[in-house]
């Protein structure tokens, strides 16, 4: 066999080759594309039936309004623990230990948008024993403001990305700086939650520096109190495009980075050194941190509600 047949079969070899892979390419990977991509889970994420469902829901004549978790009035020696948003990992598991540490229970309330990104961070929280809300699927602040399609598609979502990733799905409702008019209850009812929670103390991360600081704060916090903690920060007005907003989270504007508020939390301060002084002080003075869903339950009127003038007595001159 001379040189020319030898490389004249080698090339027909190589030909053969490359036709075959090319045939693979182009017949079997490229014809393979519908398989669906299992860990592409955004539109789960959208909750269309979820949404669907609240809207007919919320349109009942005889729906009614969720009710509100606030401040304990029966004189134990109790008080809850509410943190604003969830929080990185590394930050939960610190929060967590120090929880843990002081026997204290708390719930994180959760924007739907941070579960469908670190959804690991959430169960960090279900497998300590620590219970999960529903903080709107961005943290967006004064929800009552909105129309009600916006808030049943906000807390629908975030319901629906919690639900994705653990059994249990929430039924305690929070937002940022929101009053809890009848209409939004509605909503929040509609969204297959049964309670919302308010708070009376509001911690300022960046605060308590020594136990004597904590001691302090701690004496201004009547018993039965509700103490909310930020952790993130609440957006205030969503991306302008709507329909790119629904498609996917874009990075840049998820709550806990978005860039163009100044930090809930100080660069300075510790926040889990901070609450364990803060526990520390509770249990100085003889207060524990319990669920907030076994605080009594009220109707809430809104702040700006008018309120019935006490009827002048007879004889009494002003």
């Amino acid at each position: 066999m001379n040189f020319k047949k030898l490389g004249l079969m080698v090339f027909l070899c190589l030909a053969v080759v490359v036709g075959v892979l090319i045939y693979i390419r182009d017949n079997v990977v490229e014809k393979t594309e519908f398989i669906p991509d299992i860990t592409d889970l955004t539109k789960n994420y959208l909750a269309g039936d979820e949404i669907e469902a609240a809207v007919a829901k919320r349109q009942e004549p005889d729906i009614k309004p969720a009710e509100v978790i606030t401040t304990l009035q029966d004189g134990s020696d109790k008080v809850a623990l509410v943190f604003d948003g969830m929080p990185e990992r590394p930050l939960a598991a610190r929060l967590l230990d120090v929880l843990a540490k002081h026997n204290a229970a708390a719930v994180f309330f959760v924007e739907g948008e941070n579960v469908a990104d670190t959804p690991e961070v959430m169960k960090l929280i279900r497998q300590a024993g620590q219970e999960v809300g529903n903080y709107t699927y961005v943290g967006l602040a004064a929800i009552e403001k909105r129309p009600v399609e916006e808030q049943l598609r906000e807390i629908c979502r975030a319901q629906k990305a919690v639900a994705m990733h653990d059994p249990l799905t929430p039924n305690l409702f929070r937002a940022p700086r929101t009053v809890y008019t009848d209409d939004l209850l509605k909503s929040v009812r509609a969204a297959g939650l049964e309670y919302a929670v308010k708070e009376n103390v509001r911690f300022q991360p960046g605060h308590i520096h020594d136990l004597a600081a904590a001691d302090a704060y701690v004496g201004t916090i009547a018993k039965g109190s509700i103490i909310a903690i930020p952790v993130s920060r609440p957006v205030e007005q969503k991306a302008n495009d709507a329909a790119v907003r629904e498609e996917k989270p874009a990075v840049d504007m998820k709550p806990t980075i978005k860039d163009d508020q100044s930090a809930v939390i100080p660069p300075q301060a510790d926040l889990a050194t901070e609450l364990d002084l803060l526990l520390t002080a509770l249990e100085r003075r003889g207060l524990q941190a319990v669920f907030v869903n076994q605080f009594r339950k009220i109707h809430y009127i809104p702040a700006d509600f008018p309120l019935p003038q006490p009827k002048s007595q007879g004889g009494n001159k002003q």
